[in-house]
């Protein structure tokens, strides 16, 4: 018969195994939706955002959702705000995203040719991507040898990152070893950033980043890689941070986190869900060719659905 010690150890192994993660993303129950764009109607990547007024409000993510990972801070207009849209393509196969920030110091303040150790030091967008949601490390292997961390850094989900403008032009990054990648005009990530205001007062950028998602990524080849194929109403696994510095060049004033998880450039269980939705009813012009998205745009807004 078990004694009061016994069945104190015993209930502290259940407490403990109850709590063992199954890689499920947080935060819990809690899918962000990715609007699907009809074919032939997906948006440029050129940091211009009309080619997404067909996006409705269900699909905006906001400050509002966001935690703030550095004091645990609450969402401050004045300060800084984000709108956050995602869609998908199943005819492309890619995933989109397209990210407004309004903030009242923007600091960029890297010097030319800095940006892979340096941009997160900026004020930039990150964007995470779990393709198959399985979970688990996929960067910052750091028990392991350089030429160890180069074969597996960024294979199993991806880290993107995203400062500007830029001092040289470069203003993309990923943090994984395969360059063939991570490229602002490339066969599988495409990149726009679009800056309007004064470099260390209020300003807004647009981000704008589209890509075709892997389940696992060879560092040397896309041949060797395996391609994730998107599928309607599936859950991928990912996470947007924004990094907000201010008055310090080398000191966070936030880092707003859609999952309000620490470790995200480190643990893709630390993203959150986003479900891959249907076709909406949209009212679409039946003759496309030759209608420019300026006059679509005139019959909706970046905030609401199309009638």
């Amino acid at each position: 018969m078990l004694g009061r010690t016994g069945i104190l150890a015993g209930l502290l192994i259940f407490l403990l195994l109850s709590t063992v993660p199954c890689w499920a993303h947080a935060p819990e129950a809690v899918p962000f939706k990715a609007f699907q764009f009809p074919d032939g109607l997906e948006p440029v990547i050129d940091g211009e955002f009309e080619d997404w007024s067909l996006v409705g409000q269900a699909y905006r993510i906001s400050s509002n959702d966001l935690h703030d990972l550095v004091g645990g801070g609450q969402p401050d207009d004045e300060d800084f705000y984000a709108d956050l849209m995602v869609g998908w393509s199943a005819t492309q196969n890619r995933l989109y995203f397209a990210a407004q920030v309004r903030d009242d110091i923007h600091q960029i303040d890297r010097s030319a040719g800095t940006a892979a150790t340096q941009i997160f030091l900026d004020d930039a967008f990150q964007l995470f991507i779990d393709a198959d949601h399985s979970g688990g490390q996929f960067a910052n292997f750091s028990e392991l040898s350089i030429e160890e961390q180069n074969e597996v850094n960024g294979t199993e989900a991806n880290h993107f990152i995203l400062g500007g403008p830029p001092p040289d032009g470069d203003f993309f990054v990923s943090y994984s070893s395969a360059s063939w990648y991570a490229l602002p005009n490339g066969p599988y990530t495409q990149a726009a950033l679009v800056y309007e205001g004064e470099i260390g007062g209020v300003g807004v950028t647009r981000y704008e980043v589209s890509l075709v998602p892997f389940d696992r990524i060879d560092v040397n080849a896309a041949f060797q890689s395996v391609e994730h194929r998107l599928l309607e109403g599936e859950i991928v696994g990912f996470n947007v941070e924004f990094d907000d510095f201010d008055l310090r060049a080398d000191l966070l004033d936030a880092k707003w986190s859609l999952s309000g998880e620490l470790n995200s450039y480190r643990f893709s269980e630390r993203f959150a869900d986003l479900m891959l939705m249907p076709l909406e009813s949209i009212f679409i012009p039946t003759a496309i060719e030759g209608i420019s998205w300026g006059t679509i745009k005139q019959r909706t807004k970046w905030s609401e659905p199309v009638d």
